[in-house]
């Protein structure tokens, strides 16, 4: 059991490039703050990391998550970008465990091909898949990606907000709460990737401003979300 907390642990702190379980515990506490994704998330790791040690793949990858934060992306995308049924969720689970497969074999391919990790690529074309997949049924819901321009924060600074709201959709959440919490635990694990995450998204809202009139906060959310990831992504895996 402690074994299986710790690669679920381990998984949440992949996202954010970070080896430390105080960092995945506080970081699988935040994605709460919307509990429906919170539980996704959690059902997906549960899942991968489950059918890892299942199909006896190598333990210390499983521990440190490295075969689970695929899975937490995939269930949490999900339920955000749908509204979730039973139906729904038991399709969400099937492609966690086709996201797993995938994972292991673009891992092992990457590496030998490219020198190269994998990433999160499993976790976007599968993705692509089940959204394509899933549209074939009908009943089938989305949610409105409006709803990130109208979540809290209205007694903060609009920029405030907007970053906020950016940072919390690594883990896909709407909530300003989250986007704050994220961060406070981000700058307790390393100051450097704190700075790089408020460099770039001031870089990228000011270039939004400049390039288009009037973009809607949706918008700048979304673009700055991906600047901000990138600056983790770099960040985490080279020395600034």
């Amino acid at each position: 059991m402690q074994f299986f907390l710790d690669s679920i642990f381990f998984s949440y702190a992949q996202i954010f490039f970070s080896n430390r379980k105080w960092f995945g515990m506080a970081a699988a506490l935040t994605t709460f703050i919307v509990p429906e994704i919170g539980i996704m998330g959690l059902l997906g790791v549960s899942v991968s990391n489950a059918l890892a040690i299942y199909l006896n793949f190598d333990k210390e990858k499983i521990r440190n998550g490295f075969y689970g934060f695929n899975g937490i992306l995939l269930a949490s995308a999900a339920a955000f970008f749908f509204q979730l049924t039973p139906f729904l969720v038991a399709m969400i689970l099937i492609f966690v465990m086709l996201t797993f497969l995938m994972s292991a074999a673009l891992e092992h391919l990457m590496a030998n091909v490219f020198n190269l990790p994998g990433l999160s690529v499993p976790f976007v074309i599968s993705l692509y898949i089940f959204i394509v997949f899933i549209n074939t049924f009908n009943g089938i819901e989305y949610k409105p990606l409006t709803y990130l321009a109208t979540n809290g924060g209205s007694l903060l600074p609009e920029v405030v907000v907007t970053f906020f709201k950016s940072f919390a959709l690594i883990f896909f959440q709407s909530s300003v709460i989250s986007g704050a919490a994220l961060l406070i635990i981000v700058l307790f694990f390393s100051r450097v990737m704190f700075v790089n995450t408020i460099v770039t998204f001031a870089i990228n809202y000011i270039f939004v401003r400049l390039i288009f009139d009037n973009p809607s906060e949706t918008f700048i959310v979304l673009t700055s979300f991906n600047a901000i990831l990138t600056s983790i992504a770099l960040g985490g895996s080279m020395v600034i």
